[in-house]
């Protein structure tokens, strides 16, 4: 039997506790790969705790892949690869232990803008719910919160800082603003010397070519990002689709694939919304430490909104040999229409960027990077994210209510608490894209999963599991049993009374 003191668990919850506690013994080998784990009753009344503290940590521990969950026979530690160069063990509990808590606002777990799908130039009038976008109209809380901090700013501020110039890696208040909030909220230890702020995201994978070299091959997630793809290209590099597994890259894909630099969103993969599992990001650590010119992009766009249990660690967070370049955004927080992103650099690559894009003005505006920092500094950025976080669980849980009383069996979902997108699967006979087609003439625009290919076609799915990812934030929940209904018809071809 597991043994713990509940009693020295400090500030922290117990079920943030039981997890790290278990977290760390399956790391250290002290519970051996394999071992399985008491039930929860048998747990819980050992240490004193409810049933539900027990399944909110083994449900955050199956998330990150330290615990497999076998139908019918219980928990079991997960076998992690043997220490290599970067992830010792105790390298790992150390960064582990900077990991925060779960924010405030997210609930313990229970038991990305992309290119849909809609026919090219359909009309949007009419449409009772588009899911191939990442937002719908109107203002965000985000922009709203983003205007009056603005408005502070320059009210409030010396002008003679909100009218300097800014250095090419960005405002120094703004870079040490961050890397206390990446500490906080992400467990990443960052010398602001080392961040470099960009007029978002896109910009800033160009400056990682100009940094590395184009002379490289660089590997991207297949499924996944189209523009991410479409950015690489527009940089003329050597560009490597490297397929996923049900853990994240597939290592024998990207060994062969000749890839030197892999982009991967390791804690919210987009489109399949899965989490890199612990032992999969040891392997990609590994392969990035054996290779001298190798390094892995981590990009985080949307690490703030999981909606249940804690944030997801970040990989670069497990980096002990400089090997992670870590790409973070405040897009979906304060709304996109803020170009406002940053790197933090490896040490090495670090020194590079003043003798290689130190020539650079900055991209993003002294008042906006003053404004932001004032938002960091007083946590005016992070208190409104978890009220934020409850508007699209409300969202995604009144669709998926819609979804399931109209479907029923036929309904498979995934990866529903990952972030701000799930991918929704239906049991049909016909091909994603003729459901999609099939779907927008009732109203609703959905994108197929396999849209997301290097190589989409619509030949049937072998699993009889039709999927799409759907982008809920934004939608009108009163569509969503009209939806459904919309969707139960595609799923038939359109025939009534079939579904």
């Amino acid at each position: 039997m597991l043994d713990y003191d509940m009693g020295a668990r400090g500030e922290l919850s117990r079920y943030e506790y039981l997890y790290r506690c278990v977290r760390d013994d399956i790391v250290s080998g002290e519970i051996p790969a394999d071992q399985r784990l008491p039930s929860k009753r048998a747990l819980a009344r050992s240490l004193g705790v409810s049933v539900v503290t027990v399944e909110s940590a083994l449900a955050q521990l199956v998330a990150e892949g330290y615990v497999q969950a076998r139908p019918r026979r219980g928990y079991y530690a997960r076998r992690l690869p043997g220490p290599v160069a970067g992830t010792s063990p105790s390298a790992i509990r150390a960064a582990r232990a900077l990991t925060p808590a779960a924010p405030p606002g997210a609930r313990p777990a229970p038991g990305r803008s992309g290119e849909g799908a809609g026919a090219p130039g359909a009309d949007d009038a009419g449409l009772l719910a588009d899911f191939t976008r990442a937002s719908g109209p109107g203002v965000s809380p985000g922009a709203r919160l983003w205007g009056r901090a603005l408005r502070r700013t320059l009210a409030g501020e010396d002008e003679a800082e909100l009218y300097a110039p800014a250095p090419a890696r960005g405002a120094l208040r703004l870079r040490e603003a961050i890397a206390r909030h990446l500490r906080a909220s992400r467990g990443i230890v960052a010398d602001p010397d080392r961040v470099v702020v960009g007029a978002g995201a896109q910009v800033l994978y160009g400056m990682v070519v100009q940094l590395l070299g184009p002379g490289l091959a660089y590997g991207v997630e297949d499924p996944g990002y189209p523009r991410l793809t479409g950015i690489y290209r527009a940089h003329g590099v050597s560009l490597r689709h490297v397929r996923l597994d049900g853990e994240g890259v597939d290592m024998d894909a990207l060994r062969s694939s000749g890839a030197e630099v892999m982009h991967l969103m390791p804690s919210h993969q987009f489109p399949t919304g899965r989490v890199t599992s612990v032992a999969r990001r040891y392997e990609l650590l590994g392969w990035a430490a054996s290779g001298e010119r190798r390094y892995l992009v981590e990009d985080d766009y949307d690490c703030e909104f999981r909606l249940a249990g804690r944030p997801i660690p970040s990989l670069c967070g497990f980096d002990t040999e400089g090997r992670v370049i870590y790409v973070g955004t405040f897009s979906k927080g304060l709304g996109p229409a803020l170009r406002m992103a940053y790197l933090v650099l490896p040490e090495r690559l670090s020194r590079a960027f003043d003798e290689r894009l130190g020539c650079y003005s900055s991209t993003v505006s002294t008042v906006d990077q003053v404004a932001l920092a004032r938002l960091l500094e007083s946590g005016g950025y992070a208190r409104p994210l978890s009220r934020y976080r409850a508007s699209p669980r409300a969202g995604r849980d009144a669709l998926l209510a819609a979804l399931r009383a109209r479907l029923g069996e036929r309904l498979v979902v995934e990866e529903q608490d990952s972030g701000l997108h799930f991918v929704m699967g239906l049991r049909t006979c016909a091909g994603e894209r003729e459901v999609a087609s099939e779907a927008l003439r009732r109203g609703v625009r959905v994108a197929p999963l396999s849209s997301f290919l290097s190589l989409s076609c619509d030949a049937p799915v072998p699993d009889g599991v039709a999927r799409f990812v759907m982008q809920y934030e934004g939608c009108d929940r009163r569509s969503f049993p009209a939806v459904a209904d919309a969707l139960a018809l595609a799923c038939d071809g359109g025939a009534p009374g079939r579904a």
